[in-house]
C-alpha cells in the first residue's frame, strides 16, 4: 500500500498524511470521470482554451507558493520550482492557442468519394501515473493537451507529492474546469489494474521507472488500453571540441546537479575527447566543489536535498559500489551529517561502460565522465546503451554537431544544449526509455480516435 505523506526533504520530518483511496471507492471516481467526459467532449475548443488560459494565469500568480510546496515535498530549490511552475503556465497557454490547428479534421484526397477526412476525437477517461521529480510539469505535459482534446483524467501522482497534486486539481477547478473532468487520486500502486480494467478507461500515460512502466504496460496490454511510457535515460553529453572548456564543464555540472540529478534527461554520461578530457575533469571537480548544498529556500543554494531517504541512500551505495569496482571518485558521494536527505555531489571517472553505473541510470547528483579517443569513439560510447531518451553534442561547429547528433540513437538530440523541453516540440524516447510522445501536436493525438469519415453521394 502506498503511503501518501509530505515528508519534508529538508528536515526528514513527516508534516502531513493523506488517506489512500480504497478499492471500493475506485468505481465512484470512474463514474464521475465518465459522466464529466460525456459533457466535456461536447464543450467547444474555445471554452476549453479559456479554462487553460485562466489556469495559466493562476499558476503565474502563485508560482512562488507552488514552489514552496514542492520544495518541502521533494526538495527542489525554490528558483527551480518557480521556473517549473512558469513552464506549466506557458504550456497551458500554448495548448490553448494551438490545439485547434491539430484537432480540426484532417482532409484527405477524396479517392472515389465526395469527401474523405479524419476526425481527431477524444477517447474518454485516461489514467495518469506521474513521478515526483517534476510534480507540476509532469502532470501538465500529459493533462493539459488531453483536456484540450476533450478527454477526462484520473491522476495518480507520486506518494511523496500529495499536497502539490491536489493543488494542481484545485487550481484547474478554480479556473473553471467542470468537476470530474480532472480528479486527483490517492491511488495505491497495486490498484492500478482496478482502474484500467474498467471499459470506460481508455488508456494511460506513465512517467517513471522501467519496472513501473513494464508492470502497468502489462496490465494495459491485458485490457487492450492505449499507453505512453516515458521512462529512464542514461543520456550522453558528448564534447567534441570547445574554445572554453572551463565554461563548458561548469555548464555541464550545473545541468547534472539540477534537481539533485533527479531528472530523466540529465546528462548522465559525459563523453569527452581525450584532447580536452583532463582539463574538463579538473574543471568539473572545481564546479562541483563550489556548489552549495543547502535547504531548498536558501537564496544561495546550488543543490537541495534528494527527494527521499531511500533515494539518497541508494545513490550513495551505488557510487560506493562503483568505486569498489574500479571507478575513480574525485570528490563527494557521501551522506551529509545533517537533518534531511542531503549528500555531497560526486565526480566519477574510469567507469566501466559495462558496469552498473555504465549501463543503468543513476538518478542522483553524480557527474560521470568518460574519455573518448576521437569523434568516432565518442559516437560508439554514446550509442553503447539500451536507453534512448535525450542526447547532446557540444562543439564550436554547429554543422558538425548536427551531423553527429543525427547518428545518435535517441528520441531527442540537441547541439550545444541539453535538458530542453517545451510545448512546441515533442518529448519522448526509444528502447528502454519508453515509447510515445508528449508535447506539441504529438501530445494532442496520442489519445484520440483517428476517426475516418468518407462521404459518398447518394445513388
Amino acid at each position: 500500500m502506498s503511503k501518501f505523506a509530505v515528508t519534508n526533504a529538508n528536515t526528514g520530518k513527516v508534516e502531513k498524511e493523506f488517506p489512500s483511496v480504497t478499492k471500493d471507492e475506485i468505481p465512484g471516481y470512474i463514474d464521475r470521470a465518465h459522466e464529466a467526459f460525456l459533457s466535456w467532449r461536447e464543450t467547444s475548443l474555445t471554452e476549453r482554451g479559456r479554462v487553460l488560459r485562466a489556469f495559466g494565469e493562476l499558476v503565474d500568480e502563485r508560482a512562488e507558493a507552488m514552489a514552496d510546496v514542492i520544495g518541502r515535498e521533494m526538495g527542489k530549490p525554490k528558483a527551480q520550482g518557480v521556473a517549473e511552475a512558469q513552464k506549466v503556465a506557458r504550456t497551458a497557454r500554448w495548448f490553448a492557442d494551438h490545439a485547434h490547428m491539430y484537432l480540426e479534421p484532417t482532409q484527405l484526397p477524396a479517392a472515389g468519394a465526395e469527401r474523405s477526412y479524419v476526425r481527431h476525437d477524444p477517447l474518454g477517461v485516461l489514467l495518469g501515473i506521474m513521478p515526483w521529480n517534476f510534480p507540476y510539469n509532469q502532470i501538465a505535459r500529459f493533462v493539459l493537451p488531453n483536456l484540450m482534446v476533450g478527454n477526462a483524467i484520473l491522476m495518480k501522482q507520486a506518494s511523496i507529492c500529495p499536497e502539490s497534486s491536489q493543488l494542481f486539481a484545485d487550481m484547474l477547478e478554480e479556473a473553471g474546469l467542470p468537476k470530474g473532468v480532472y480528479q486527483n487520486l490517492y491511488l495505491n500502486s497495486s490498484d492500478a489494474e482496478e482502474v484500467l480494467k474498467d471499459f470506460r478507461v481508455k488508456g494511460f500515460s506513465l512517467t517513471g521507472s522501467e519496472g513501473a512502466g513494464a508492470s502497468v504496460a502489462g496490465i494495459a496490454a491485458k485490457y487492450l488500453k492505449r499507453s505512453v511510457l516515458e521512462l529512464g535515460g542514461n543520456d550522453p553529453f558528448v564534447v567534441l571540441d570547445s574554445a572554453d572548456v572551463p565554461a563548458l564543464a561548469k555548464q555541464a555540472v550545473q545541468l547534472r546537479l539540477s534537481n539533485a540529478g533527479q531528472v530523466c534527461t540529465s546528462p548522465k554520461r559525459m563523453i569527452v575527447v581525450e584532447d580536452l578530457y583532463d582539463e574538463f575533469v579538473a574543471e568539473a571537480v572545481k564546479a562541483v566543489e563550489a556548489t552549495k548544498v543547502s535547504d531548498y529556500d536558501d537564496p544561495d543554494v546550488g543543490m537541495g536535498p534528494m527527494s527521499s531517504e531511500d533515494a539518497r541512500d541508494e545513490t550513495v551505495e551505488r557510487i560506493q559500489q562503483a568505486v569498489a569496482d574500479g571507478a575513480t571518485l574525485h570528490t563527494g558521494g557521501e551522506k551529509l551529517d545533517r537533518n534531511g536527505w542531503f549528500m555531497s555531489p560526486a565526480v566519477l571517472t574510469d567507469i566501466d561502460p559495462q558496469s552498473d553505473l555504465g549501463c543503468n541510470e543513476l538518478f542522483g547528483p553524480a557527474v560521470m565522465i568518460y574519455k573518448a579517443k576521437d569523434a568516432d569513439d565518442a559516437l560508439r560510447l554514446a550509442n553503447d546503451t539500451d536507453y534512448g531518451l535525450m542526447s547532446s553534442v557540444w562543439t564550436d561547429d554547429p554543422e558538425k554537431g548536427a551531423e553527429f547528433a543525427a547518428k545518435i540513437n535517441a528520441g531527442m538530440s540537441f547541439v550545444n544544449s541539453h535538458m530542453e523541453s517545451s510545448p512546441e516540440f515533442p518529448f519522448g524516447g526509444i528502447n528502454r526509455s519508453g515509447y510515445g510522445r508528449e508535447n506539441a501536436q504529438w501530445a494532442l493525438r496520442e489519445f484520440t480516435n483517428e476517426h475516418l469519415i468518407r462521404e459518398h453521394a447518394a445513388k
